[in-house]
């Protein structure tokens, strides 16, 4: 059973990551989340996928056609269970 505020606390600290990466390189990105728990399921030229297990976190990162980060969604497993719309992983 995942402790929902350490969930929200791990869901906010990935955000700040995110939100603050305008500019940066996806790699260094992808290092920040990692030093989070958060490993790569999947990608391609437009999205990258990863996933924090242990708080039961998805993560997709949307690139634009340069590379950098355009948006992202980040939701627990269970809300990706629940949705409708098809995730690429």
């Amino acid at each position: 059973m995942v402790d929902r505020d350490y969930q929200i606390g791990m869901m906010k600290t990935a955000e700040s990551i995110l939100d603050a990466a305008e500019g940066r390189a996806l790699e260094s990105i992808e290092r920040d989340l990692a030093g989070l728990g958060f490993a790569e399921i999947g990608a391609d030229p437009a999205a990258v996928a990863m996933e924090q297990r242990e708080q039961e976190l998805y993560l997709e990162i949307e690139l634009d056609p340069d590379g950098r980060v355009h948006g992202y969604v980040l939701i627990p497993f269970e809300e990706k269970a629940q949705k409708q719309e098809p995730f690429r992983w």
